[in-house]
């Protein structure tokens, strides 16, 4: 072989090296938890234009040799969870698998980091699968499980492969202040009948029974505001203390107040009760939920 033909050779060589390079650089080690072995296992990262997610291994179950039992690793979830890197604004990301074949089926979950399951998603053999992100703004948990079928019984549950992982992800966003608050089925539309402007139940959901609300963002006051048929208004600043996610309604009998006056003459009162986070974002809570809307004070 001539000087030129191993020129071409090693030319070809070092493309290949390189491309390998490229091709698995991106990826970082495998590390399964807990000082797990890393078996021969895909690799799942969430891909979109503006880069690749890449998750922490959850827990796998696998035939590791043609023939062999399954082997099953669980670990708690999100236990790898530290960062959560941004989304890309379109909100559809790609989920990247590295694995010898196609899986038969990928499953995903997509959860607050409060933990409630906000989507579940399936795809059948699809080569690549799209997460569509239709979430409003802040952090989220992920959590993508592929299955390979083993051997030819595709109807039972042992002939599958599983790997999960998990995902920390940010959507962009401005947060807007949300919450949810329980509903009765009792106490009907009756009017909340007050002895004075002082009466705890001046801030109750119904008139059978105190309920509250869960918020998305710490709250920190409560502003209660009530109009009178003579255009009077009547004001009170609730503290929350400490800022609180969940609230009680009626607010508990000493939550300090600062308020506009000192007494109300009888009469029936529009109400409006305002929840306020530490961002200064509001959420009125008379709109949502079974709250009264007008109250009665003392004897008309």
């Amino acid at each position: 072989m001539n000087q030129w033909a191993w020129l071409v050779v090693a030319i070809s060589l070092a493309s290949l090296w390189i491309g390998a390079c490229a091709r698995n650089g991106d990826a970082p080690p495998t590390t399964w938890p807990d000082g797990w072995p890393v078996p021969p296992l895909p690799v799942m990262a969430l891909k979109h234009p503006g880069g690749t997610v890449w998750g922490s291994p959850s827990t796998y179950c696998w035939h590791f040799e043609p023939g062999s039992e399954r082997t099953c690793k669980e670990h708690t979830f999100w236990s790898g969870i530290d960062a959560y890197p941004e989304a890309v604004p379109d909100r559809q990301i790609h989920i990247r698998i590295d694995a010898e074949a196609r899986p038969h089926n990928v499953f995903g979950q997509i959860y607050t980091r409060h933990g409630n399951i906000m989507v579940n998603f399936i795809e059948t053999n699809t080569e690549y699968p799209i997460l569509d992100l239709d979430l409003d703004p802040g952090d989220y948990h992920i959590r993508i499980i592929g299955q390979w079928q083993h051997g030819d019984s595709a109807d039972s549950e042992r002939s599958y492969n599983e790997v999960a992982y998990e995902f920390g992800l940010n959507v962009p966003g401005e947060v807007a202040l949300r919450s949810e608050c329980s509903n009765t089925l009792i106490g009907g539309d009756l009017a909340i009948n007050l002895d004075s402007a002082d009466d705890p139940l001046r801030t109750a959901m119904d008139s059978a029974n105190g309920m509250g609300c869960k918020f998305n963002k710490p709250i920190t006051r409560v502003v209660l505001t009530l109009h009178g048929d003579d255009g009077g208004t009547y004001a009170e600043t609730f503290s929350i203390d400490p800022p609180a996610l969940s609230v009680e309604f009626p607010l508990p009998d000493d939550t300090a107040s600062e308020r506009s006056r000192e007494s109300l003459p009888p009469g029936e009162y529009s109400r409006r009760i305002v929840a306020i986070a530490e961002a200064g974002d509001e959420w009125e809570v008379t709109s949502h939920g079974n709250f009264h809307r007008t109250i009665t004070i003392g004897t008309p």
